[in-house]
């Protein structure tokens, strides 16, 4: 069954510092679902990546190559991005980011779980009974 993978999780994917028996669990599932992300996923993204690149915690030639390999994990990229007025109300609604309430948005218009390490993320998912497990 697909799913909606915060940025977190999927970071995580490629992060041993980052990962978790909850994420672990989550790339286990790839072999059978599908990861489905919101608009604003390629910039959270890349910009983790850019982040660890500048503390030396990740080489350029190393996140080349973590791009390729999400490219293939992550098979769906939501678009056109959800309603600004939309992704404010659940972002005041649930104490979330507007970044954060695409995640929570988009699982909930699609009806599937959401992957999310984040707390506020995934205590609002978790409250609506998404949260992936």
């Amino acid at each position: 069954m697909p799913f909606v993978a915060d940025n977190s999780v999927v970071v995580a994917w490629f992060s041993r510092t980052q990962a978790t028996a909850y994420t672990d669990r989550l790339y286990r599932r790839l072999a059978k679902d599908e990861v489905i992300v919101p608009a604003v996923w390629p910039y959270e993204f890349a910009n983790a990546l850019a982040v660890l690149e500048r503390r030396k915690l990740l080489a350029a030639a190393l996140a080349d190559e973590i791009v390729a390999k999400a490219a293939r994990l992550v098979t769906r990229i939501d678009t056109p991005p959800a309603p600004t007025s939309l992704l404010l109300s659940l972002a005041r609604g649930h104490g979330l980011s507007a970044y954060d309430a695409a995640y929570l948005e988009l699982a909930q218009r699609l009806g599937i779980e959401l992957a999310a390490r984040d707390s506020p993320l995934a205590t609002a998912a978790e409250r609506l009974g998404i949260l992936a497990a």
